[in-house]
């Protein structure tokens, strides 16, 4: 890692935190501390490094740190949806990538890999802490502007391909027509599918796919996978350790109970699970039925692709079991309805 990447801050302890980097208890809280607000920048750099984009890529050092630097800066300062929430996804998709087997199983190209970790790192970019139902219940401009449809998705989306139009932060720039067009092809579509909206249908579409005895050659199903897994690292709170996933359902309360109080005060129903005046009797049932209904049936069918990510099933069970006797304050849940 290199003296302009992480700004002269704390070196030994970055390094200590980025030897975890293949692990699933990587701690992104801590890295966001180490690096004063620069989890995301030093997660993207150092894993566009490490799976050899940079390099296969030839993208020039300055407009590299601009482009991070850009996006990190982008996120807003959401108690979920930040530029720490974005770092944390990032490195789960890179786990799923390596040591989860995606790469080996789909035959993942360089063209993947980019477009993968680019996708993970700006999936919510410029996220104003309101969901898509919010924006379309209140008639924002948003909604009209995406026709109600994946508003927020196409909106991050969007925001980033403008920012690119810049010079200095096209991070494609050295990329062929083809290669271009194949890159952000993917990115498009790994993006709209965390449109929770869209769940239930990318869900049972791979959970058939999934049952096929033939290979994951075709474009179409590769790009299927690789929306699971940034699907899959998208709600993997409850399937990290205790520590990290109550650290995450705090965040979440938070910022769910903030756009309940504004649904309140705007004189609108208060949408399920956002009223901070239930806290203590609803909070907990309904991240154990988002647990049990959305995230353990998700992670299953993927664990059927990549064997080596079984664990995390388990490891969510055993937090559905656990999360109701915890504060539900200290609980992880996102809700089918505000994970947008």
């Amino acid at each position: 890692v290199s003296t302009q990447s992480t700004g002269g801050v704390a070196h030994d302890q970055i390094i200590k935190l980025l030897e975890k980097i293949d692990d699933w208890d990587y701690d992104v809280f801590a890295m966001q501390e180490a690096t004063k607000g620069g989890s995301l920048f030093m997660t993207s750099y150092t894993l566009l490094y490490k799976h050899g984009v940079v390099k296969h890529f030839n993208i020039p050092e300055e407009i590299l740190v601009n482009f991070l630097q850009a996006v990190e800066s982008g996120y807003h300062n959401n108690p979920y949806h930040n530029s720490t929430h974005a770092a944390d996804v990032l490195q789960v998709t890179h786990y799923i990538m390596g040591p989860g087997g995606l790469k080996d199983k789909i035959n993942m190209t360089p063209n993947d890999c980019f477009a993968c970790l680019i996708a993970a790192a700006i999936h919510d970019y410029d996220h104003p802490g309101f969901n898509n139902n919010f924006h379309i219940r209140t008639g924002a401009y948003l909604a009209y502007l995406y026709n109600d449809r994946s508003v927020l998705e196409n909106h991050h989306l969007t925001q980033v391909f403008d920012l690119v139009k810049d010079p200095k932060y096209n991070i494609f720039g050295t990329l062929s027509w083809e290669q271009l067009k194949d890159v952000r092809d993917t990115i498009l579509e790994v993006v709209l599918s965390t449109d929770m909206g869209l769940h239930a249908k990318i869900y049972q579409t791979f959970r058939r796919r999934v049952t096929e005895d033939k290979d994951w050659a075709s474009r179409d199903d590769q790009r299927l996978a690789m929306s699971i897994a940034i699907k899959m690292a998208d709600i993997s709170n409850c399937c990290r350790p205790w520590n990290l996933y109550k650290a995450w359902g705090k965040n979440i309360a938070e910022e769910f109970y903030n756009q309940g109080d504004t649904e309140a005060r705007l004189g609108y129903t208060v949408s399920p699970f956002m009223d901070r005046r239930k806290d203590k009797t609803d909070f907990a049932k309904g991240q154990v039925s988002f647990m049990n209904y959305i995230v353990i049936p998700l992670f299953e069918a993927g664990n059927k692709l990549l064997p080596k990510m079984e664990f995390t099933r388990r490891t969510c069970s055993t937090t559905s079991r656990r999360a109701p006797l915890s504060s539900p304050r200290g609980a992880a849940w996102r809700g089918t309805v505000a994970a947008a």
